[in-house]
């Protein structure tokens, strides 16, 4: 606690993270207290959203760097040894599993169907939903974003700097904590469903002690999730009149 202290740009660097995170949740209670305001176009939404995060990146970086800690105490270097092998295979195995999601959400319509749904009963994920090219553009553009700075700003300064007073897992369960607060607007269902996610990529950084492979993790996921709203709405109108069709034969099929 001494050196937290006695480093008034750590302490600068806390206050702008606790600054940002609390006016996210005030503005999105302010949305759903008056479900009628305008929330600004989703393209705005991603710019106000990727500018809010460059930012805080660079505040927390800044405010690091004149504490006199080093870059790599935050997790900006290269995992060693068998932890590198083992935080870059979990990450290697991450991205194949996207793929595989997205090749069979390709191939399957039953598969397509289910995740339709899911993405129209995922509380909060309509205010990010992409749904025209230039929006599934931006999204890829905010995951790249999301995936360096969130794993910088929590993962990294926010773990690191707690941990100067106190264990590190204490610090790695609070960020953990903080971090689902952070995405409040997804409602307590969606913090639930980044929650596995979240301990994940903490895992992977604590282990190999490097933010990269978090980092790639991060950006897969979140474009990956991307990718498979952009396949499902490719397929919408195939499928909706696959579904028709079977409906209309089933109807056909009963005894008069």
């Amino acid at each position: 606690m001494e050196i937290l202290v006695q480093s008034p740009a750590l302490l600068v660097g806390l206050g702008a993270a606790a600054l940002v995170i609390l006016i996210g949740i005030a503005r999105d209670l302010i949305y759903r207290a008056n479900p009628e305001r305008k929330r600004g176009s989703t393209m705005t939404q991603y710019r106000n959203t990727a500018a809010s995060l460059w930012g805080l990146c660079l505040v927390c970086l800044v405010c690091w760097s004149l504490s006199g800690q080093p870059l790599a105490d935050m997790g900006l270097t290269s995992p060693t040894g068998w932890q590198a092998w083992l935080v870059w295979g979990l990450a290697a195995a991450s991205i194949a599993y996207l793929f595989y999601s997205a090749i069979t959400t390709a191939l399957d319509r039953a598969t397509r169907i289910k995740l339709r749904a899911d993405f129209a009963q995922a509380e909060g994920f309509d205010l990010i939903r992409p749904r025209t090219t230039a929006e599934h553009i931006g999204f890829q553009g905010l995951s790249i974003t999301a995936g360096v700075t969130e794993e910088i700003i929590f993962r990294g300064f926010l773990i690191s700097t707690l941990a100067l007073a106190m264990p590190v897992w204490v610090a790695a369960l609070i960020v953990v904590g903080v971090f689902l607060v952070a995405h409040a607007y997804q409602g307590v269902s969606g913090m639930l469903r980044i929650l596995p996610i979240t301990v994940f990529m903490t895992a992977v950084f604590l282990i190999g002690g490097s933010l990269w492979p978090a980092i790639l993790i991060h950006i897969a996921v979140d474009a990956g999730a991307g990718l498979l709203v952009a396949i499902v709405d490719a397929h919408r109108d195939a499928d909706e009149a696959h579904q028709d069709a079977e409906t209309a034969s089933d109807a056909n099929a009963l005894p008069a």
